[in-house]
């Protein structure tokens, strides 16, 4: 279920973690086909020391100073049993621990097991849960009709399905069933012994407008893990699900958790939802702050950066695909653009989409428009000194580059400099862009930006974090309303300032 913004950002001095928990129980009361826990029964037992060991984790959980959110991912189907019920509850009550849930199948009785969660004193607010269709063992109609009682008691939850081609029309009816509210993803599905085709693709992607995150190829690398945890039932620790390198024990060290130095992965990928969706380069940015609930969360306004975020690098235009999404974004929050481009460039790439835009940061903060309902349309430029320019125009041929000026009325706001001996798209090395500099003999009134194998200058000041704050003045978000997006360096500013 979709939410605005309703986490709010830790604060940064205190560290706030995903916790994962993996019991002992290894049998589920669907037999899926393809499952190997299907086959395995559990005695009583190996449910009593399965409920020992849970509750063991959550009382040394609940010892925690840093606290942050915890999701169950057993093997087989755990929130069948009450004892799991109560164990949320009582993490879902610890004033650190900002949110609880786990992954299942949505065959657990819902009114009776979150009368149980209730009665132990648990915060409905705090609850997530994860269901997965499960077409061998299930209706439509009858997952559909967990999910509307979930979502009749105010509960969060995502659903989704392996992406197997047989069942595309089941997959197909449960989205139109399911509340428009509530997010449907999808698995790739492995063993498929080909890649999807476009067509495929493109389908799937109607249905999840994320599909291409479970297409790419997350290399593992230690530098891009987040700070995330995942506890075995004897209390082994290890970074993620699929990491195999030890993080001591949660149990026998006293600083739980606090281990940092991490040497290696020793796997080749990060394979699955919950591998990448932690990790540091924010491949699930609208799941934040805690993605592994994939339960997506819109601010009211998102800036996005172009070149190398909505359009590849190289592209003149943005993909159909991305185009897509973008339009139903949209419908989620209020899309503005944070680029280098000119406002007429940024138009050209964006044609497709230019109805949902509401305005942005162009040509580096030198330029910005807002759509305002009280005072229409606002269109801001921070025009600059240009008594230099006439000396660095006598420069082009000596120096092999053209002069690109963009001005608004009689206001020039930005000059680009297109250096033709390096080629398009090669960064310029960091010693000739200084040399450059110099000869150009620039005011110090400017600020000179590299991207490539072009010189940007803007007045001093200018920024696309600065545009930003202005929109945001002007049109009233506050910081926790904003997200903000980019792969540059130039857009590292405006990110970690929204993050």
């Amino acid at each position: 279920m979709e939410r605005r913004n309703s986490e709010k950002n830790t604060e940064k001095d205190v560290r706030k973690r995903q916790w994962y928990y993996r019991g002992s129980l290894k049998s589920c009361n669907y037999s899926c086909s393809y499952c190997p826990f299907a086959k395995r029964t559990c005695s009583r037992r190996s449910i009593q020391a399965d409920k020992e060991a849970f509750f063991r984790f959550t009382g040394r959980m609940l010892q925690q100073q840093n606290g942050g959110a915890v999701q169950i991912v057993p093997y087989g189907e755990a929130l069948i049993y009450p004892y799991y019920w109560e164990g949320l509850a009582a993490l879902s009550k610890s004033p650190v621990i900002d949110a609880v849930g786990a992954q299942s199948n949505f065959s657990f009785p819902v009114k009776e097991m979150l009368s149980v969660y209730r009665n132990h004193g648990g915060e409905l607010e705090k609850l997530r849960l994860w269901g997965t269709f499960h077409p061998e063992m299930t209706s439509v109609k009858q997952f559909v009709q967990q999910c509307r009682f979930l979502t009749e008691q105010k509960v969060l939850y995502c659903v989704g399905a392996v992406g197997v081609l047989e069942q595309l029309e089941k997959i197909c009816m449960l989205r139109k069933m399911l509340p428009d509210s509530v997010y449907l993803w999808i698995n790739k599905m492995d063993g498929l012994g080909r890649g999807y085709t476009d067509a495929e693709i493109e389908v799937f992607t109607e249905i999840d407008a994320y599909f291409w995150q479970e297409l790419k190829h997350y290399r593992a690398e230690i530098s891009a893990c987040a700070d995330s945890r995942f506890v075995e039932a004897d209390g082994r620790m290890r970074q993620c699900n699929i990491s195999r390198q030890s993080l001591g024990n949660f149990y026998e060290d006293s600083e739980a958790g606090q281990r940092e130095e991490l040497s290696g992965c020793k796997k080749k990928e990060c394979g699955c939802y919950l591998a990448y969706c932690n990790r540091k380069d924010a491949v699930a940015p609208f799941f934040r702050p805690y993605p592994a609930f994939r339960i997506p969360v819109y601010p009211r306004a998102v800036f996005l950066d172009i070149d190398g975020t909505l359009v590849p690098k190289g592209n003149m235009r943005i993909p159909k695909n991305t185009a897509r999404g973008l339009i139903r974004l949209s419908g989620k929050c209020e899309i503005y653009l944070a680029t280098s481009l000119p406002l007429e460039a940024a138009k050209r790439k964006l044609s497709p989409v230019w109805h949902v835009i509401r305005g942005g940061v162009f040509a580096n903060g030198a330029r910005w428009q807002a759509q305002n309902h009280e005072k229409g349309c606002l269109d801001v430029v921070v025009p600059m000194d240009t008594a230099w320019l006439t000396g660095v125009r006598e420069k082009q041929k000596a120096y092999g580059f053209a002069v690109h000026v963009y001005r608004n009325r009689e206001d020039i706001y930005k000059v680009t400099l297109s250096f033709h001996r390096v080629r398009t798209g090669m960064q310029m090395p960091e010693q000739k862009q200084k040399e450059l500099a110099q000869v150009m003999k620039i005011s110090d009134s400017c600020q000179v930006l590299w991207e490539g194998n072009c010189m940007q200058i803007t007045k001093k000041g200018t920024g696309k974090l600065a545009g930003i704050l202005e929109i945001c003045r002007e049109m009233g978000y506050r910081k926790e309303d904003v997200m903000a997006f980019g792969d540059s360096s130039n857009d590292r500013e405006m990110v970690e300032y929204f993050s």
